[in-house]
Formats: structure tokens, sequence, C-alpha cells
């Protein structure tokens, strides 16, 4: 599978499956009155059906469009938030029992951070005890040039969030980007959306920065469409040098930007995905965006 096919006209078979999943899931974190749901589900595969077959559209960008209807009909503004809970418990319970090396290069943090990536809301967050005990194959791995990007003088580093509970695999390399004299920024999402970190959550956690600047996007959405985020945060991000994009909704958003400043780090967790980048199912992805596309 090329590249064109999964960010070309319309989305993937494999793709509307899993937004129908996704819906359903939403729906059902949502509210436990099935008259509600059912009506719910019914508006927001109606958005689906519409948008499916766009040019350009990703799954990412239609999953932007029906989280806000589900939430307004279902009278929750964060249905995912128990499920985040329980996984930020757990993710922070792993971490603290998989700490860093004493020993361990920045590639070892790079791929700690990826590992939390593994986190994933059709799946038990303790699917990650098994990449932390056996490891993760990074298929496509530049964190080389990750390195050699960072070199010299000091750089303005973005780093993108996905999942509630990466956040604690994410913090070792934010403090070592940190003390490695990088002004560093955390862009967590402005309202929730899915099991994503944001400012609400953010603001319930027990976490000491240490000089890594923890901004908004300003905006509640899947990946990244930067002309939904606020102002301040599009200034930003295109005064970033480096932009470390995490989790599959940054691909699908970022991935075909061509904007080289993007390193992806994310696993990936589903066929069209894996086939686009051109890695086995569920290996880790460390790249940059190419210009030409993948």
């Amino acid at each position: 599978m090329q590249a064109r096919k999964l960010f070309g006209t319309g989305i993937l078979p494999d793709c509307e499956k899993c937004l129908q999943r996704l819906i359903k899931l939403t729906a059902e974190q949502a509210t436990s009155d099935e008259a509600i749901r059912e009506k719910a589900v019914k508006s927001a595969n109606q958005i689906l059906e519409k948008l499916k077959s766009m040019p350009g559209i990703n799954p990412a960008h239609i999953a932007n469009r029906f989280h806000p209807v589900i939430k307004t009909i279902c009278e929750n503004p964060d249905p995912f938030r128990k499920m985040k809970e329980r996984e930020i418990l757990t993710a922070e319970e792993l971490a603290a029992k998989y700490p860093p090396g004493k020993e361990w290069t920045f590639k070892d943090y790079v791929k700690y951070s990826l590992i939390g990536n593994s986190i994933d809301f059709f799946r038990n967050p303790e699917k990650l005890e098994e990449y932390l005990n056996e490891g993760l194959t990074v298929a496509r791995d530049e964190r080389e040039q990750l390195i050699q990007k960072l070199r010299g003088a000091s750089k303005k580093v973005l780093v993108l969030c996905d999942n509630a509970g990466e956040v604690f695999f994410d913090l070792p390399l934010l403090r070592v980007l940190a003390s490695q004299g990088h002004e560093v920024f955390y862009g967590v999402k402005g309202a929730p959306i899915q099991n994503d970190l944001s400012w609400d959550d953010v603001s319930r956690l027990c976490i000491e920065w240490n000089g890594i600047q923890v901004v908004s996007t300003g905006a509640a959405m899947v990946g990244l469409e930067l002309d939904r985020c606020s102002g301040y945060f599009r200034e930003l991000y295109g005064k970033a040098d480096i932009i470390i994009g995490k989790g599959m909704g940054h691909f699908e958003t970022l991935g075909n930007s061509g904007d080289e400043r993007v390193f992806l780090l994310f696993q990936a967790k589903c066929r069209p995905v894996a086939e686009t980048i051109g890695v086995p199912l569920n290996s880790g992805v460390a790249c940059f965006v190419k210009g030409g596309g993948f």
C-alpha cells in the first residue's frame, strides 16, 4: 500500500470499520441511556457516511467531527474520563515499576516514550507491561537523525501528546531534552477528546514539570488540525524547531504535511497505517515526515 492510498481520496474500508467501533464505544462511555445512545450512534454514523469519500479526508478528521455531536446528544463533555483515570493510574504504576535505567542513552528515552504509546482504548492498559518486559521493535528508526537535529544550539522542541497515561512515559524524555538546554513544550488537548491527555487531565495530576512548559492546543481534536488551534498555539507551532508527534492521530493529520520538522513517534496498531509506513503490524515507528511523503 502506498501513502497516497491512506492519504488519498476517501478512507479505507478498515478505517471505516474502526470508526464505527469508535462511535459505538464513545456512545457507550457517554451514557447508559440506550435511546440516547442509539440517537448518538445514528447521528455520528451519518457524519461518517457523508465524509468518508471526501478527497484528502482521514480517520482523525472524521472523528473530530462526530465526537462533538456525540458529546452534545449524550450531554457528556468527557465520555472517556473514567477510562482515562484507570489508564493514568495503571500507567503511573507501571512507569514506577519500570523506571529509566541509569545507563540509558537518549535513544532509550525515546523508545520508552514510544512504548507508552501502546496504550489504546481498544486494548487493556496492562498490554504496556508486555512491551516493557519484552521490548518493542522500532521498525522505522530515525532516532539517530533526531539526535543530529538536536545537536548544536538550544532548540525549541514541541512534543504533542497522545493518550492520557503516556504522560508518565513521556516525562523522562521531556526532562532529558530540558537538561540538554532545549526549550521544551508539551502540547496537550485544549478540551477532552477520546482518551487523549487534555488540559483538564493535567490540572488533576501531581507532576513536577521542572521547567517543561505545558501548553494547550486550544481545541479538542484527534491528532492536530492547526487551523482549529488557538492563535497562541499556532504561533508556537510555527516557531518550533522540532515537533514530536505522539500517536497515530498525529501520523494521520501531519504525516502528509511535508513538514520535515515533524518527528512521528507511535506504534503502528492497525494494518492501513502499518502498510502505509511499510512496517510490521504493532511495531514501533520513530521517523521524520518526508517532503515527498512515505
